[in-house]
């Protein structure tokens, strides 16, 4: 049975998890429109304003959450109902913990994303220094977990993969949403466009993605047998499931969808579709989040 303090560790990881998607997705959205032609149609400018103002939401939500995180951490180690989270010695001691330590991460990561986006919207001639800020938030967030969870006992090298394991996740999944709106508030031959260039860079986020996966499960399931014996190993097997399903459909996108948007201009087809994945991409992330914060490798 999940207690209430699980249940809110458990909620602030999954918003976590969907605010660094939303915010890595956005980025990559916002870079891919970058690289097409620049028009003066209102519904282009529309787009690219609802994207910054998207990533801005996420980012804001993000650093709050991460500033509950160790309140919440401290309530849960305490006992003690509310008054816990609040309780000075708790406090401090999860601050000196591994705990402080990730909070401290992602604090600062979304705190620059939160600088960087507004800087470029009001200082338009330092884009370029300003999405080096950017990046480094993001490597920040990255960074920020492999400080706990079953993969805190990892190497260094490991650790890497880990980190690119999340931003390519991150990047995929994070654009499923903006993708979808995209499908309604673009006119077909821009969608197209962004559709065909998405398609591209899917490919090397998401080789990224199943090479430093598997490599990663390897490590941390021994015996292999034990995907199909232990708690832990179940919750990855149906992971894989939910990530097969969106590997499909986004072949399914690629090879017949798209294709049919540029002859019949018509996007309601793959705006269903990429709803679909954005559930799958939801269950990844509720999955994720299960076995990262209530279920440990030997489980």
């Amino acid at each position: 049975m999940v207690g209430n303090w699980e249940l809110m560790l458990l909620l602030t990881k999954f918003a976590t998890y969907a605010a660094v998607s939303s915010c890595v997705g956005s980025i990559l959205m916002q870079t891919l429109r970058s690289k097409q032609l620049r028009t003066t149609d209102t519904k282009l400018e529309a787009f690219d304003v609802w994207l910054s103002r998207w990533f801005l939401k996420w980012a804001g939500l993000g650093l709050v959450i991460s500033l509950l995180q160790l309140p919440i951490q401290a309530g849960a180690m305490a006992e003690n109902g509310i008054a816990g989270m609040f309780d000075p010695l708790m406090l401090s001691i999860m601050w000196q913990s591994a705990v402080g330590s990730q909070v401290s991460f992602i604090v600062v990561g979304f705190t620059l994303l939160l600088l960087s986006e507004w800087g470029i919207n009001k200082l338009a001639r330092f884009k370029t220094i300003l999405r080096i800020v950017t990046v480094t938030g993001f490597i920040l967030l990255a960074i920020s977990f492999t400080f706990t969870g079953h993969t805190v006992e990892l190497n260094t090298v490991f650790k890497g993969l880990l980190m690119l394991h999340i931003l390519a996740m991150a990047a995929w999944a994070g654009s499923l949403w903006p993708l979808h709106q995209s499908c309604k508030a673009l006119p077909a031959d821009s969608l197209v466009t962004l559709m065909e260039n998405f398609g591209k860079v899917a490919v090397f986020f998401v080789s990224i993605l199943i090479a430093c996966g598997v490599l990663l499960l390897l490590q941390l399931v021994e015996p292999i047998s034990n995907l199909f014996t232990t708690d832990y190993g179940q919750l990855l097997m149906l992971k894989l499931i939910f990530v097969s399903g969106m590997l499909l459909l986004a072949a399914w996108h690629k090879l017949k969808l798209v294709a049919e948007l540029a002859q019949h201009k018509n996007a309601q087809p793959l705006r269903l579709s990429i709803l679909i994945e954005t559930l799958l991409v939801v269950s990844v992330l509720v999955t994720t989040s299960v076995f990262t914060t209530l279920v440990g490798p030997q489980s």
